[in-house]
């Protein structure tokens, strides 16, 4: 009876090794890739400075001069996010980025400091933003009052958007690894199961990518309107 109550306490293991230490081992060796030394190098790290140029010019293509001194700031969040959203695709890890607790204390502080500083370099001209050129003047109010409120929804969106795609596509590995469980006594429902599992756990690791790529080009976006 004991056994049976405190058995849900008992850590999984795999060959004897608690899987806590595997996953904690694998946001180790996360580190170690993202920052490369000379005991881990060669041809890794290679390909991963490689993924990491080539991702630097997807998301700074367009990016204006007077932009160019923020994309340190940039890189090093679409960095944190993408480690993130990847980490919380390993069994036993939890994405923190699936909460908007999280999101929206990355979204908000950085809207909000790009809108201050575009205020602060071009007042007059943020403020004529609000009202798009050729705007009849009996529409002049209606257009301030939607143009403020887009202004003020592009943090919740921004926030929000990160966090909805990365939780239902947690819910549904979680489904689904569920239902392969469940049906594990029928050879062919677990079979077709676990291939469609498989087949949404690499849309979720693009999906991860994505949603860093979008987070970042958003903020370098507004980042552009404003200086």
């Amino acid at each position: 009876m004991i056994n049976s109550l405190f058995s849900q306490f008992t850590p999984d293991t795999l060959i004897f090794l608690p899987l806590q230490i595997l996953a904690s081992f694998i946001a180790i060796l996360w580190l170690i890739i993202l920052y490369p030394t000379n005991f881990f190098s060669g041809h890794i790290t290679y390909i991963w400075n490689q993924i990491r140029l080539e991702a630097l010019k997807l998301i700074f293509q367009n990016v204006k001069n007077k932009s160019a001194p923020w994309i340190s700031s940039l890189s090093a969040i679409f960095f944190l996010i993408l480690s993130i959203n990847l980490l919380g695709l390993f069994p036993y890890t939890f994405s923190i980025t699936s909460h908007v607790s999280f999101t929206y204390s990355i979204a908000i502080p950085l809207w909000l400091s790009v809108n201050i500083l575009g205020f602060y370099l071009a007042f007059n001209s943020r403020l004529s933003h609000l009202v798009p050129q050729g705007t009849p003047p009996f529409l002049i109010p209606f257009m301030v009052w939607i143009e403020t409120l887009s202004l003020f929804a592009q943090p919740l969106a921004l926030g929000l958007r990160l966090a909805a795609n990365l939780t239902a596509g947690h819910l549904l590995l979680f489904l689904f690894s569920s239902a392969a469980w469940v049906l594990s006594n029928n050879l062919i429902l677990s079979s077709i199961t676990i291939v469609i599992l498989i087949l949404i756990f690499i849309l979720e690791i693009g999906v991860a990518c994505i949603q860093a790529y979008v987070f970042t080009s958003l903020i370098n976006f507004y980042l552009d309107q404003n200086i």
